[in-house]
């Protein structure tokens, strides 16, 4: 732990160091998110019930970008909420137009649902993201939705566009330490785009694929991975009504593997989907009501208990007041109040929380 903080530090240091040595600009931020949990309920198989409530500090993220030219910049960001691993990101850009960009190094890859890939946690409007699709990302072999590799991306006119090619393995594992072994062209490709149909409704979605053969990792295999993945999303904004926005999210993955930390059935296939849909009314500008219903479904079932011919179901219902704060129009901080019910099956498991979140917000723009 130690060890990776101090070479986190140094890492800043280097782009404070390079970024005044060639007369650019360096710009600092960061946000901090704090839970306090006035109620948790979680029902378990044993017929007991667990409740929990107090603090919790959820996020406290730090990041440095530094210019080096109209065109190179590097971004670091970490987070010392967590006891380790606080390296999220750290990759270069080079800027070659509006419509054709190339990050590499470690970040958030696009190939994944727009709720992991383009959602980043201090524009969460909810305490938390749906189930499915953090299962999705982490399923696919991303950790904390990120990965080590390489990306070109770009906005033309009203289409985005993300394309990537990463080691399929999360962050810090990285080729040639931790995989030591695997055939040619093994990895997580994916691509995302997002496209504005008409003033204030979007269309987007994602296709991508970790394909590996013989991998050895952290001295464990050879095994191989098998998964692919894809998502469809329909969002509106303002249309037909004023300070009405809604979205709606369909995803799925087919795993093909016996790998890396999922059951599967005898034939060795695993399958997740499930979909989240949200309204959020604008009450005035700084208040604002929302709602969220997602459902997630597994073949087979994830949990202890679960033979290979169940599946899993889980929905979740959100409600929520949020109160935002501007200062020279731009928003600084936001809490919001969440209540959140859910129900899995088989069992019938009930499960609730009361939630109240605060985030202080400083990401330069």
């Amino acid at each position: 732990m130690k060890q990776i903080i101090k070479s986190i530090l140094f890492s800043i240091l280097l782009l404070v160091t390079s970024t005044a040595a060639a007369q650019t600009s360096l710009d600092v931020g960061g946000y901090m998110q704090a839970w306090y949990i006035a109620d948790q309920q979680t029902e378990l198989t044993t017929g007991e019930t667990i409740n929990t409530n107090g603090f919790r500090l959820r996020r406290a993220r730090i990041t440095a970008r530094g210019d080096i030219s109209d065109r190179f910049s590097t971004t670091i960001w970490t987070d010392f909420a967590s006891p380790n691993n606080v390296l999220l990101d750290f990759h270069a850009d080079a800027r070659f137009h509006p419509a054709f960009n190339i990050r590499a190094g470690q970040f958030i890859m696009p190939g994944q649902s727009h709720d992991t890939a383009r959602l980043v946690s201090s524009r969460l409007i909810f305490w938390e993201r749906p189930w499915v699709s953090t299962a999705l990302a982490s399923g696919m072999g991303f950790d904390a939705f990120r990965d080590i590799g390489v990306m070109v991306y770009g906005r033309h006119k009203n289409l985005w566009y993300g394309v990537h090619a990463g080691n399929g393995a999360g962050r810090f594992t990285q080729a040639g330490t931790h995989i030591t072994q695997r055939k040619a062209g093994g990895g997580l490709y994916g691509t995302r785009m997002d496209l504005e149909i008409m003033p204030g409704l979007s269309l987007g979605g994602h296709l991508s694929t970790n394909q590996q053969r013989e991998v050895v990792e952290r001295g464990t295999g050879p095994f191989d991975i098998d998964r692919t993945s894809a998502s469809v999303r329909v969002a509106t904004s303002d249309l037909g009504i004023d300070r009405l926005d809604t979205q709606f999210e369909y995803m799925a993955m087919r795993v093909n593997d016996d790998s890396r930390g999922v059951r599967t059935v005898p034939d060795g296939v695993y399958n997740l989907d499930g979909f989240y849909g949200e309204i959020v009314y604008g009450i005035t500008r700084k208040w604002h009501i929302l709602g969220r219903f997602d459902r997630m479904n597994q073949s087979p079932g994830q949990g202890a208990g679960f033979s290979a011919d169940e599946s899993f179901q889980r929905d979740q219902f959100t409600l929520g007041l949020t109160r935002y704060l501007f200062q020279n129009d731009r928003e600084i901080a936001r809490a919001h109040l969440n209540y959140a019910a859910s129900n899995s099956s088989p069992g019938g498991l009930d499960s609730h929380i009361i939630v109240l979140v605060m985030q202080l917000r400083f990401i330069p723009i």
